[in-house]
């Protein structure tokens, strides 16, 4: 981005800060008692902010890897942008095209919620999938790297939307097959990232359905 274009948009964000009012939490998620903000009410709240900025965004949805994922761009109507990382969630096994079509609406929703500002949940929903990243220590998180707590993180929250379960459910699976299973025996001698990829191992094994039938 060039100098100008920049601070164009640095301006316009800083505007747009400004002009954010949070949503009222409209949706329900039954699996975990709590309330979020749709993705009609995010992007309804962006659109609002965003009105006198110059800014714009757009979602885009394609296969990455073989999962569906999402992306979003920020624009100015001078020409500076910026973009997310490609953010992917996996299906169940026996995920039907409206299972993916939740999917992708609920990665939009996360991913413009987070890029934008937008305060979308209640401790539960998509934070409740990473609420076990956030309870570890500092010094734990600084010991795993990004991409390692990303794919956690994503593996978490595809695999409580999957199996109806919530991350506190999730978590009594994983501890259950690492008490079981004799390839997990030195499980607390590990580091952490070497504990989270094995953590995440259990959490696809799960969705394929090759450890525990779906409930």
């Amino acid at each position: 981005m060039e100098n100008d274009e920049a601070k164009a948009l640095y301006k316009a964000l800083s505007l747009f800060r400004k002009n954010i009012k949070q949503p009222v939490k409209d949706g329900e998620n039954p699996y975990f008692e709590s309330s979020y903000v749709t993705l009609e009410g995010v992007i309804k709240t962006v659109d609002e902010a965003m009105n006198g900025t110059g800014l714009s965004f757009v979602q885009e949805v394609a296969t990455i890897n073989g999962l569906p994922s999402v992306r979003t761009t920020l624009t100015h109507e001078d020409g500076g942008t910026m973009t997310t990382e490609w953010l992917s969630l996996l299906p169940g096994r026996k995920a039907t095209p409206q299972d993916i079509g939740s999917l992708i609406t609920y990665a939009k929703r996360y991913q413009l919620a987070g890029f934008m500002g937008i305060s979308s949940d209640v401790d539960d929903d998509g934070n409740q999938a990473s609420q076990n990243y956030h309870q570890m220590s500092y010094s734990s998180q600084q010991q795993v790297s990004e991409q390692v707590l990303t794919e956690w993180k994503q593996t978490m929250a595809s695999t409580c939307q999957q199996l109806s379960k919530s991350q506190k459910g999730v978590m009594a699976l994983i501890k259950k097959e690492i008490l079981e299973n004799k390839r997990f025996a030195n499980y607390q001698s590990w580091s952490e990232e070497v504990k989270r990829k094995a953590e995440i191992t259990i959490m696809k094994e799960e969705l394929g359905g090759q450890k525990h039938e779906q409930r």
